[in-house]
């Protein structure tokens, strides 16, 4: 069942993604999660070039750290669930790769820069997107890279079936509250997501001095409309 709500705190999200993580893991891992392993991952691996430094904003478990840190020297995930966090410790470690268990907004605080950040459907999972979106760009140095997916705003409320509610507005931001399901799988625990207007996304990314370079609309096995974007950026 699909909740509409205005809001939802970090904290209460967080322990959402403490309860799946070692689901997600697996779900990607095995093979069984083929919008991770083969739409999301190798739209954005194959973006990525050789670089110093590379951090993973909401990086869950690191699987998709792992993979990117092979274009870099130093590879950080962050994450605010501990259990993902354990995880990505435990399965996904490797020379120069880095995992801390923090949100990006506290992390960003450290002051720290990157040279490319990748973002992998997590944006959709901020509570307040100007800061996530701010914090994002606080890490990345000027003319450094930042890679993000996120859910297709126009297509995914069709897929999801919140659409129809008469509660749904595409204009608006709200909460969307349901039980995790990929597309061979459903499970019975809830995560959450926040709908934004694609025109929110862009509007936020150009006034925290990102300039847009690509833009694509990624569909997937089994599925005739897009059910993804990815924005490829400079921090200017």
């Amino acid at each position: 069942m699909i909740t509409l709500k205005k809001s939802k705190s970090l904290a209460r999200i967080t322990r959402e993604w403490d309860a799946i993580a070692a689901l997600r893991d697996e779900q990607v891992c095995s093979g069984k999660d083929h919008s991770a392993n083969f739409v999301l991952a190798p739209a954005i691996l194959s973006e990525l070039h050789r670089v110093k430094t590379l951090i993973d904003i909401g990086c869950g478990t690191g699987w998709l750290t792992e993979r990117a840190a092979e274009f870099a020297e130093l590879a950080v995930g962050i994450d605010p669930s501990e259990q993902s966090i354990a995880i990505g410790r435990k399965q996904h470690k490797g020379v120069g790769i880095s995992f801390h268990a923090e949100s990006i907004e506290t992390y960003a605080l450290k002051g720290k820069k990157f040279d490319l950040a990748i973002c992998n459907m997590s944006a959709s999972n901020a509570p307040d997107l100007q800061a996530f979106i701010s914090a994002s760009r606080e890490i990345i140095k000027k003319n450094g890279i930042f890679i993000i997916t996120i859910p297709h705003p126009f297509f995914w409320p069709i897929y999801w079936g919140y659409a129809s509610d008469p509660n749904f507005n595409y204009k608006k931001s709200f909460a969307v509250e349901g039980e995790f399901k990929i597309q061979n799988e459903l499970s019975n625990i809830l995560t959450t997501h926040f709908h934004h207007p694609i025109e929110k996304y862009i509007s936020t990314l150009i006034s925290n001095r990102f300039r847009i370079d690509e833009f694509k609309e990624l569909v997937g096995r089994g599925f005739h409309l897009p059910r993804f974007i990815l924005i490829k950026m400079k921090a200017i």
